[in-house]
């Protein structure tokens, strides 16, 4: 019996979608091949967004997903949201054991949040062949859960074939990696991650044959810009949208997401936008230039110098009227006009040629609220919103190495950050250098710690005590920020976690 392991990137609710996808991969097969999915791969994930949607629980039902010649398995749901199987008339299920041509597969659904606490308390039949287990687990740097799989098959000295969901859905991303995991341990078949893979074993007689596959491994920075890439070309896949414009101010964010975003939607569906004031530097205007030159992606160049100007003329008379300032060099209304006619401009340009904006947003900005509402921060997707700016230098090294040549100019990587709102602005007259900034941010969400536990030998204990006190009351900010794409254990938006990040508010 030969076993294909389709590890499906699926839309949410989507059904029919869905169903044509699996029928069409299946659709050559004979009595003796099986196709194994994903959990979910009708309605995909996360379904709980969807699932109190008038009729979704009987489109569910009423939907027939069958191969009048192979045989299919699947997760689906019945009314009170519990996951079942589903199968072909030729195979029976009996207390999570489904047979499949007197083959006993052990396919058990995961019933605790803790997957790891799931896999220690299965009890697994002597009379199963190998066992199937159909996830949807999203990905966040550091999450492996590899060696335990290793370690379970060899504990229960059964073959283990994991079935992970791939693919993004707004700005949930899901890890893929599927496995199949041999009695002894040995991964013979591993998928990639977050994209649609696919792969087969032959199961005959106790003995398996498995179809041979390059196993590629990547560095943790890798696996951020493929994580990210892969949530822009879903977004556009899954909105429709295949065209994105970017704001270029020549400097690393922005050439990060541009990278990313020619990667996943193709440079020729990119515009770039480079908006200089009085305040830009030729040399951010040239960096800007070239980085599009290297991508291969088109660009404008509008001066917002006027359109600033015309703002503050217009604001002028009224604010003559108010009582002054106590401190005019602390007042951000010209910076703030100028980032949100830049707004302005992105998104007049992205409607006139039916595209999309993608946002260049970090995390260490948006936890310092150090961002613009309604200028830097307009926009459909944010791909390294939960990557903090000391790590997009790491990643976007990466990307230079990986291509083999410098897309992101040199000059990109050395410059020192700044909005250029303002003369000789630099990013360190707001903010603690970004290194120190970033440990403390680190420490405070991923690690959890209250403040007076942290520690950053180049900071004071009243510089780390604000970057908390900022942290908390830019959550106004991040509340209406586009999607960030999720990366880490702790990251803002709607993935905002009270249980993994507990001692923020």
């Amino acid at each position: 019996m030969r076993f294909y392991m389709f590890q499906a990137n699926g839309r949410l609710g989507d059904i029919q979608s869905n169903s044509q996808k699996i029928q069409n991969f299946c659709k050559n097969f004979s009595e003796n091949d099986c196709t194994l999915l994903p959990s979910l791969p009708l309605i995909h994930h996360p379904y709980q967004e969807i699932a109190y949607i008038g009729g979704f629980f009987e489109r569910i039902h009423t939907h027939n997903l069958k191969n009048e010649k192979s045989p299919i398995l699947f997760q689906t749901l019945n009314n009170n949201a519990e996951f079942i199987w589903n199968f072909s008339d030729n195979v029976t299920e009996n207390n999570q054991i489904i047979t499949v041509q007197n083959i006993h597969i052990f396919a058990p659904h995961q019933n605790k949040e803790d997957f790891s606490t799931f896999l220690e308390e299965l009890i697994i039949p002597d009379s199963v062949h190998f066992i199937y287990l159909a996830t949807a687990h999203a990905f966040y740097e550091g999450l492996d859960y590899t060696d335990k799989l290793i370690a379970f098959a060899q504990k229960h000295k059964k073959p283990v074939v994991y079935l992970n969901a791939c693919g993004a859905t707004d700005g949930t991303l899901y890890a893929g990696n599927s496995m199949l995991i041999l009695q002894d341990g040995t991964i013979a078949i591993k998928l990639n991650p977050f994209s649609e893979d696919s792969a087969y074993f032959d199961f005959d007689n106790n003995t398996i044959n498995y179809q041979h596959k390059k196993q590629q491994t990547y560095s943790a920075d890798a696996l951020l810009f493929l994580g990210a890439k892969q949530a822009v070309q879903d977004y556009a896949q899954k909105t429709g949208i295949s065209k994105a414009v970017i704001g270029l101010s020549g400097g690393m964010d922005s050439a990060l997401v541009a990278a990313i975003s020619s990667e996943a939607i193709g440079s020729e569906n990119i515009t770039g936008i480079i908006m200089p004031s009085q305040y830009n530097s030729q040399e951010s205007m040239d960096d800007a230039i070239l980085l599009a030159k290297n991508l291969g992606i088109s660009y404008y160049i509008l001066p917002i110098t006027d359109i600033a100007r015309c703002f503050e003329s217009v604001l002028a008379p009224s604010f003559s009227s108010l009582s002054p300032l106590k401190n005019p060099d602390l007042d951000t209304t010209p910076e703030n006009i100028q980032a949100r006619t830049r707004g302005n401009l992105l998104t007049a340009f992205a409607n006139r040629i039916g595209a999309m904006v993608i946002s260049t947003g970090n995390k260490s900005e948006a936890a310092m609220g150090y961002c613009t509402l309604y200028g830097d921060t307009v926009g459909a997707i944010e791909p390294i919103a939960d990557i903090y700016k000391s790590r997009a230098y790491a990643v976007a090294t990466w990307f230079n190495e990986y291509k083999g040549k410098e897309i992101i100019p040199h000059n990109v990587f050395i410059k020192a950050p700044t909005a250029e709102l303002k003369p000789n602005q630099k990013d360190e007259d707001s903010l603690p250098p970004y290194p120190y900034l970033d440990a403390v941010l680190y420490q405070l969400l991923e690690l959890g710690k209250n403040p007076e536990e942290i520690t950053e030998p180049h900071l004071t204990q009243d510089e780390i005590t604000l970057i908390y006190k900022r942290l908390k009351t830019s959550e106004f900010k991040r509340k209406q920020c586009p999607f960030a794409v999720v990366l880490s254990s702790c990251p803002f938006g709607k993935k905002w976690s009270p249980s993994s990040c507990a001692k923020i508010f």
